[in-house]
């Protein structure tokens, strides 16, 4: 009888959940716009780019450092391809979709991608294409290509893969595009420009089971980006998204320039896992010490290194 009972509250419950969530979902967005227009108000006393941040749908304060970008650049409703957006639920394009009627070409491997994106409240307010697709140095064009013929131009491209983006991001045309959002490892320091031997099958969990052995370093990313005509913006607070902007529209900026890297790869989050798949808790010394034996590509001179010996 308590089993039955608590079966009917539970089925209740979910039942009143699904009717709230367009509610709360309007309310979630409202309170967000509300926070980005205050932020807006404050955006000539910013010293840094994450003093721009808003947190709506993103998973830290993404939203409101884009929004803050495309409103200094003058890109009032942007063209977004978002690789690595999971199901679109917590990314860093639905924002902008939902503010400013940004077009966005969504791409994740989860199968939930395109379901969770059609039944979304804003899909039919603007183009939102999900693409279900394992993404590559080798397709990473045919990617890109796909959204410049959707939107005619490509404004922001995000690319969070939790792995071989520094390789995807060196095979990728990004002419004309604009702004770059990037995950970088913080745990690999400001000073060496490291990334994971290129590996198009590499998962995250399955590389090192305590997730902390991806990506490459923040100083691999500027290298290469500099040389494609990018430059430094700044990163999140938490420091693991950097942007970077076209060299042409740096003067539109009144924040500092970033010079030393240091500041921006102070980790702070313990998300490391056990061999169990339990959160471990490790520290910043012990999060090197877990994976410091793990094979790295140094850029500048193709020498395998490691952690211990950085």
């Amino acid at each position: 009888m308590k089993n039955y009972a608590r079966t009917l509250i539970r089925n209740a419950f979910r039942q009143l959940r699904k009717l709230l969530q367009p509610e709360i979902s309007n309310l979630k967005f409202l309170l967000g716009q509300s926070s980005i227009l205050s932020s807006k108000a404050l955006s000539q006393n910013f010293n840094f780019l994450w003093d721009a941040e808003v947190k709506v749908y993103s998973q830290w304060g993404e939203d409101g450092i884009l929004d803050y970008i495309c409103e200094t650049v003058g890109t009032s409703k942007p063209n977004v391809v978002e690789i690595g957006a999971g199901n679109f639920i917590e990314c860093n394009s639905r924002f902008l979709a939902e503010f400013r009627g940004a077009n966005v070409l969504l791409v994740d491997t989860r199968k939930d991608l395109t379901v969770t994106a059609i039944n979304s409240s804003i899909y039919w307010k603007s183009q939102i294409i999900p693409h279900v697709k394992w993404v590559t140095p080798n397709n990473i064009n045919d990617i890109i290509a796909i959204g410049k013929k959707e939107f005619g131009k490509i404004d922001i491209l995000s690319i969070d893969l939790d792995g071989n983006d520094y390789w995807v991001l060196k095979s990728a045309n990004l002419l004309d595009i604009d702004v770059l959002i990037v995950e970088y490892n913080a745990i690999f320091g400001s000073v060496r420009a490291v990334t994971i031997p290129r590996n198009d099958k590499f998962e995250r969990f399955s590389a090192h089971f305590s997730g902390l052995y991806y990506g490459a370093s923040l100083r691999a990313f500027v290298n290469l980006l500099e040389s494609k005509g990018y430059i430094f913006l700044g990163t999140n607070r938490v420091g693991n998204n950097a942007f970077f902007i076209k060299h042409n529209l740096r003067e539109k900026f009144k924040i500092a320039a970033p010079v030393n890297l240091e500041k921006f790869v102070d980790w702070r989050v313990r998300d490391s896992r056990d061999k169990d798949g339990r959160l471990s808790y490790l520290n910043k010394n012990d999060r090197v010490n877990i994976i410091g034996d793990m094979p790295l590509l140094e850029v500048p001179t193709g020498k395998l290194i490691n952690l211990n010996n950085l």
